[in-house]
């Protein structure tokens, strides 16, 4: 019933929207710029708790004057069966999403690494960032990640047929880029996406700039601004706010309304700065203890994952602050759909 709800919102969404076919192109060198967003499966052992086979999303870009060096954000889908009907209730039916909650959940866990070649033709080590101060820095403990790419030479993106290696436990066993004829089975949620990706005309950006406006709570909450960045005097600025509007909640309550519980009550001003490009990190707090110990040392991210400007004009960028220590652990705002790309 999960599998025909989700068709059917994606046919109520997008019934006008039509496919495009990507031809293969001949990749002639192991050596290739990888800059871009390349969705991809997730291979987790049996008896995981969640999808054994979730589709995952890796965004590369360059390291301006660094051959070969990238900066990488990983990040993986949560159900996208279950998460199309709040999906579709938040963005086209708020009398429903008002009673049975806005959208929260997108992705399930989200890392940064930097990208450098390996030690083998075609293999490239992918170390944490982490932050250290006001810096993020590479941390090089233990053995990295490496993505290996295919050798074949004919391929529709830089990507396919490539794979990224595990060194923890609580990592899937193995993340591949489907490639035609690999004898591999891609999972049903790898297949939604790549559907619904496509009949959408869909893409999924990674946002270089500090993108100032009001943030939302959960996605399309209109009503519910938590957070306001801003840039003034030549600096970046992030106001944590209560909303007046919720205070007759619980606390159990609202907690439940945020991505990460811990977003609820948070407050007061911080600036931001950028040590890495299109990586943010919310300093100088002026907000209580808890909220400061909350958002220092997270990086701040600006990812728009279902990014349908093209298409349908829809623009909301979702701001994660990610544990770089833990995946897992991540807050999400949800950019005003009015705001576009500037301040609303």
């Amino acid at each position: 019933m999960i599998r025909i709800s989700f068709y059917l919102s994606l046919f109520f969404l997008f019934s006008c929207a039509s496919t495009t076919k990507n031809e293969s192109r001949k990749i002639s060198s192991i050596t290739r710029d990888l800059n871009g967003t390349y969705l991809g499966v997730a291979q987790y052992k049996p008896g995981r708790r969640g999808p054994n086979k979730p589709a995952i999303r890796i965004y590369l870009q360059a390291v301006e004057g660094e051959a070969e060096k990238y900066h990488a954000v990983l990040l993986e889908y949560v159900d996208l069966l279950k998460m199309a009907p709040s999906y579709i209730a938040s963005n086209k039916l708020p009398f429903i999403a008002n009673r049975t909650g806005y959208l929260k959940h997108i992705t399930s866990n989200i890392s940064t690494y930097e990208v450098v070649p390996g030690e083998r033709d075609g293999s490239y080590n992918m170390w944490p960032l982490s932050v250290v101060e006001d810096r993020i820095e590479a941390k090089r403990e233990g053995p990295p990640r490496v993505l290996t790419l295919s050798s074949d030479d004919n391929l529709k993106h830089p990507l396919e047929g490539a794979t990224i290696s595990s060194v923890r436990e609580t990592e899937p066993q193995e993340i591949f880029f489907p490639k035609k004829d690999d004898n591999k089975s891609n999972g049903i949620q790898y297949g939604t996406a790549k559907l619904a990706y496509e009949k959408a005309k869909l893409e999924s950006t990674w946002r270089k700039n500090f993108l100032a406006g009001p943030y939302l709570s959960q996605y399309y909450k209109v009503d519910d601004v938590v957070l306001a960045l801003s840039i003034a005097d030549g600096k970046n600025h992030a106001e944590f706010k209560l909303n007046d509007k919720m205070s007759h909640l619980s606390a159990e309550k609202r907690n439940r309304m945020f991505t990460n519980p811990l977003s609820a009550f948070l407050q007061g001003h911080f600036t931001a700065t950028e040590p890495r490009d299109g990586m943010f990190l919310f300093q100088s707090g002026t907000g209580d203890e808890r909220s400061k110990e909350i958002v220092q040392g997270r990086i701040a991210l600006f990812i728009d994952i279902f990014d349908a400007t093209k298409s349908l004009n829809q623009d909301v960028v979702e701001l994660a602050l990610i544990n770089p220590e833990n995946p897992d652990d991540f807050l999400m705002y949800y950019e005003h759909p009015e705001n576009g790309e500037g301040s609303r």
